[in-house]
């Protein structure tokens, strides 16, 4: 026999609508083999978890825009004259300037930018996000 989950009628097995209040049983799947509980305990255990943990102190850390700290501080140290961090921000005018000050500047203007990456890796994911990702800036240097 069947009961209704609507109404609470009893129904025989056969019955795909419930006699009084005409509501369809859901197809039920077999219970799964061994200790119920101890299947439900198991897959909350160790179900999968899309969230990473988040770290505060974690260069690499990518935010919501997929820009991340680390690589963007490694950047600005050993491509720094050319820009590139910039244009991994997505500051292509600040990118261009920077290579337009570099040319000015006979390459002093790279000493600037490898302060820039010691700098990126020293502050904090929210300082960085803030500064460089979020900021309309067109060239944030410090």
């Amino acid at each position: 026999m069947k009961r209704c989950n609507f109404c609470g009628n009893t129904c025989p097995d056969n019955a795909n609508y419930c006699d009084n209040c005409r509501q369809p049983f859901a197809q039920q799947t077999p219970p799964p083999y061994g200790n119920p509980g101890q299947q439900q305990q198991y897959s909350q255990q160790y179900s999968y978890n899309p969230q990473p943990a988040y770290d505060r102190n974690n260069a690499f850390d990518e935010g919501p825009e997929g820009k991340s700290r680390g690589v963007a501080a490694l950047l600005a140290i050993f491509l720094g004259g050319l820009g590139v961090q910039y244009f991994y921000l997505g500051k292509v005018t600040g990118g261009l300037l920077t290579i337009l000050l570099t040319i000015v500047t006979c390459g002093l203007w790279e000493v600037l930018t490898l302060i820039q990456g010691i700098l990126m890796f020293c502050m904090s994911n929210e300082d960085f996000r803030r500064k460089y990702v979020l900021s309309t800036s067109t060239l944030p240097l410090f």
